[in-house]
């Protein structure tokens, strides 16, 4: 009797959880961002609350890229053709955030360890493993 579950790739399971460790990551960046927020809605009359409010929307948008990033895992662990192009999309979108933020004057060691995962991941998810991988 053969199982209903999908065989696992073992790279691909790898690279699940490496997003989903990326998505750990994103949520304590998202709480950061909503607390420096928080903090900023207090104080002054204008200017600080609207810098507050920028801070809310950054922290949203990190908060929906983590969340596609555990979609992804979901994604690629059952074996989902579109994981593929999510977890490639992600990364981009990851690694244009880094960059950005490395030209706002973050350093770039820190950002580093933002890259490494979706480094990682489009290496995998454009390599033939990674492609074979995600083939139905």
């Amino acid at each position: 009797m053969e199982s209903a579950l999908p065989k696992r790739n073992t790279g691909m399971t790898i690279i699940a959880v490496l997003a989903l460790a990326q998505s750990a990551l994103g949520v304590l960046r998202t709480l950061h961002w909503f607390d420096a927020g928080s903090d900023l809605m207090g104080q002054g009359l204008l200017l600080f609350p609207l810098i507050g409010v920028v801070a809310f929307f950054r922290s949203g948008f990190v908060a929906v890229i983590a969340i596609l990033y555990v979609v992804f895992a979901y994604g690629a662990l059952v074996g989902r053709s579109w994981a593929r192009w999510l977890g490639i999309v992600v990364a981009i979108v990851t690694l244009l955030l880094v960059v950005s933020v490395v030209i706002q004057g973050e350093s770039p060691v820190r950002a580093l360890v933002w890259s490494v995962a979706p480094v990682v991941m489009i290496w995998y998810l454009l390599s033939p493993a990674g492609r074979q991988a995600t083939v139905n």
